[in-house]
């Protein structure tokens, strides 16, 4: 019999799988801060690529990695990519908001729901909260649960989900080790080694997130969709998992300032600072939310299903890339710029 909590009956759920995964790309996090000083954020990455950065090699090679774990995971994880049933306007209006939200409040449930929340951030717990209000009353409202579906293959043993992860931690710390010996050699400097890095820290969290079951949109509706009595949690298992990773490092070691430089030459330490709730924070939640809850996809599952053997969600990209340039329109700039301040504002610091 299923578990029950708050009169919904928990199905489908495999926390040990979910925490494992999500610890990977809270590792992948890890690896990607301390080496280039950055923190990892898929969308942000993404978006560059249309809004006036298409020049930077690291974000094609970022989501080279991404592509390819799909593929990985594919063959070594078949319960993770399976074949999906999403209607084409669940695709392309979902697609399009999330492309407009993330693009709007600089980051998605990456960027603001791993990377920033293992900060402490105001902006990424608001830009969460938002996220996450708005998808369960669009998906409870427009029945995804039932709507979005995916075949999934049979999971495996916990234990061997363990297994698979830890090879493919130390697949990925070799080339983490091949890169910091080139930088340290002088072979790779700034661009150079960043564009080095990225397919690799792409790779490491598009694994984690196949492996947490993140890549499957039908987990993410069953989470979001309250108007059944079946509920399923991995998504918040995933989090917490990459959770309980990323924040004893951000908080032992970048935010005490152990970590004054990254490990790799001629980059610098970037921490976001910036508190402010600010318009384009709250609506860009609510809008990334409501896509989110209407597809069961974010940009990460998405651009991993891109190696998916079913096919990728052609029509969720392309609708999110046009929500990636609409964020820079003119008129929809003008229009946020009218709409009442949020009451709940903090000071940069």
């Amino acid at each position: 019999m299923p578990a029950s909590f708050l009169s919904l009956h928990v199905h489908s759920f495999f926390p040990a799988h979910a925490a494992v995964g999500g610890a990977v790309m809270g590792a992948a996090g890890i690896a990607h801060t301390a080496l280039s000083g950055q923190p990892l954020g898929v969308s942000g990455t993404a978006d560059g690529l249309v809004r006036g950065r298409g020049s930077e090699l690291h974000r094609w090679l970022f989501l080279l990695g991404l592509f390819a774990s799909g593929v990985t995971m594919a063959q070594l994880y078949p319960a993770s990519i399976s074949p999906m049933e999403l209607a084409p306007w669940r695709e392309a209006v979902g697609g399009f908001a999330v492309g407009l939200g993330s693009a709007l409040a600089h980051g998605c449930t990456a960027g603001h729901g791993i990377s920033g929340n293992a900060r402490f951030s105001p902006r990424s717990a608001f830009f969460t909260l938002v996220a996450l209000v708005a998808g369960c009353i669009v998906a409870t409202a427009t029945r995804s649960a039932d709507a979005v579906r995916m075949q999934h293959a049979p999971f495996p043993k916990a234990s061997d989900a363990l297994t698979l992860a830890a090879q493919l931690l130390g697949a990925h710390c070799a080339g983490y080790v091949a890169v910091v010996a080139l930088s340290r050699g002088g072979v790779l400097e700034g661009a150079s080694a960043l564009s080095a890095l990225s397919p690799l820290d792409g790779s490491l969290f598009g694994c984690g997130l196949a492996l947490a079951g993140g890549t499957s949109p039908a987990r993410v509706a069953q989470f979001l969709d309250l108007s059944r009595r079946a509920w399923n949690p991995t998504l918040a298992c995933a989090a917490a998992g990459a959770l309980a990773v990323l924040v004893p490092f951000n908080h032992l070691a970048v935010l005490n300032g152990w970590v004054r430089r990254p490990v790799l030459r001629g980059l610098t330490l970037e921490v976001p600072t910036e508190t402010a709730v600010d318009r384009k924070l709250v609506l860009g939640g609510a809008v990334f939310g409501a896509g989110y809850g209407l597809s069961g996809l974010s940009p990460g599952s998405a651009l991993v299903l891109v190696g998916s053997p079913y096919g990728p969600p052609l029509v969720f990209l392309a609708a999110m890339f046009a929500g990636f340039i609409t964020a820079d329109s003119s008129t929809l700039n003008t229009w946020i710029k009218k709409v009442p301040a949020p009451a709940i504002k903090e000071s940069t610091q």
